[in-house]
């Protein structure tokens, strides 16, 4: 690698970091940031984005418009504005960077949910019930139903509460007026279920 492509590769770095703070920075809004990317990855105008993001359910208890959501993304660089020559209509057009991308990309890969699975082998029965359960959406209250007398969570005491925001940091998870596996998260299941179960009776 050449000393142009190292400055490249840190630039892009130092891009992706900062679109991904800015994201994480709003913890309430950040499926929908994500989403924002995903659909951006597409030109758009600022009337379809707005669209778009109003039929998420995250939205519905939004105390913030999309254009102050649309703002964040373009000031961290996660979205630009596009100018098209051959465009006659006013609306404003935009579309995902490529550091924006590459975020998603990373965020997208299923790395988060596998290192999870690495670092809380003991868990990984729990986590497997969690996301197999919420294939089909679950509230909060059914979750710990389900968890209910899991002698694993008992000494220490760990709530489902504590497994629920993990997994969704990892990206397993989701709310849609209930919890939901992911996209990603199925992926996790398909790929690694049989050898986390495994591991997961190991360490029980």
């Amino acid at each position: 690698m050449d000393r142009t492509q190292k400055v490249s590769l840190q630039s892009l770095e130092e891009a992706m970091a900062k679109i991904h703070q800015r994201i994480v920075y709003e913890p309430a809004y950040k499926t929908v940031l994500f989403k924002m990317l995903a659909f951006c990855q597409e030109t758009h105008s600022s009337v379809d984005i707005a669209k778009e993001v109003c039929s998420y359910p995250e939205m519905k208890s939004s105390l913030q418009p999309v254009s102050l959501l649309l703002s964040w993304l373009i000031e961290c660089d996660g979205i630009e504005e596009v100018v098209l020559a051959d465009r006659e209509e006013k609306a404003l057009m935009f579309r995902t960077t490529i550091a924006g991308k590459a975020v998603l990309d990373k965020e997208n890969s299923g790395d988060k949910i596998a290192a999870l699975f690495m670092q809380e082998p003991a868990y990984v029965s729990v986590y497997w019930q969690i996301l197999s359960t919420c294939v089909a959406p679950q509230t909060r209250a059914e979750i710990e139903v389900m968890l209910r007398g899991n002698p694993i969570l008992e000494s220490p005491k760990i709530y489902a509460n504590y497994f629920i925001e993990t997994l969704e940091n990892a990206g397993g998870l989701e709310w849609r007026d209930k919890w939901q596996t992911t996209r990603m998260g199925m992926n996790a299941m398909n790929e690694n279920g049989s050898s986390s179960i495994h591991t997961a009776n190991l360490h029980s």
